[in-house]
């Protein structure tokens, strides 16, 4: 996997063959990621109190899988799919100031699919916006979209989920789902039965919800050990 270090306000990242990226954003960044046709990769990132402009382009035959995970971040993320190219998507963002987020996916071709899951932790009594666009033009034929979004006060926060699906045409599965509460009570006491204790049975929790859907291979244990130090 190529790791790249981000200490620049912009930064182009064409990717031209089957590799793997692991970018860690040092401050607020507008990041554009273009797909080569028939290229497959994956992307994973690390932002932490910093404000991400994320542009992804799929060319035609093209498939991305990003993983990330943002520390006080906000996130605008503006996507465009072409033919038989493929996304999947699972970004988490875990708060204590205040974060509204909005996320455009356009499918814009044919014969494209896309699952797109957005997890928050609001972790103060602050704001934890998500909006999310799914749009899908006039006259495309077998697209999937799928738009996932949910958020746990950990607290009082305001947190707010918008989902909105502008569909053009019949031939498409398009959902979504949206869900914010707070952690389930019922599963903390039987945590709590196994001798777990609150505190830690709470930030298992937490964890699954930001990074129970990745797939980070090496990386998996440095994003567990930076939400061990900011969710006590």
């Amino acid at each position: 996997m190529n790791k790249i270090c981000i200490e620049t306000s912009e930064f182009d990242l064409k990717i031209t063959s089957n590799e793997d990226y692991f970018l860690e954003i040092k401050k607020a960044l507008t990041l554009k990621v273009s797909v080569c046709k028939n290229v497959q990769s994956k992307i994973i990132f690390l932002s932490k109190d910093s404000s991400i402009d994320l542009d992804i382009e799929l060319l035609e035959f093209a498939s991305l899988d990003i993983q990330g995970l943002g520390i006080n971040t906000t996130l605008t993320c503006n996507t465009k799919e072409n033919e038989n190219s493929n996304l999947k998507s699972v970004i988490s963002i875990a708060s204590y100031k205040d974060s509204c987020n909005k996320i455009n996916i356009n499918m814009a071709s044919s014969n494209s699919n896309c699952n797109f899951f957005l997890n928050g932790v609001n972790l103060e009594n602050n704001k934890l916006y998500f909006t999310v666009n799914g749009i899908i033009n006039k006259n495309l034929e077998n697209v999937l979209l799928e738009e996932n979004t949910c958020i746990i006060n950990r607290k009082d926060g305001d947190s707010k989920i918008i989902p909105n699906l502008l569909v053009d045409s019949d031939s498409t599965v398009a959902n979504h789902s949206a869900f914010i509460g707070k952690l389930d009570d019922e599963v903390i006491r039987y945590l709590n039965s196994r001798g777990i204790e609150d505190r830690e049975a709470k930030k298992i929790l937490l964890r699954a919800v930001l990074l129970g859907k990745m797939d980070l291979g090496e990386a998996q244990e440095e994003f567990r050990n930076l939400l061990n130090l900011i969710i006590d």
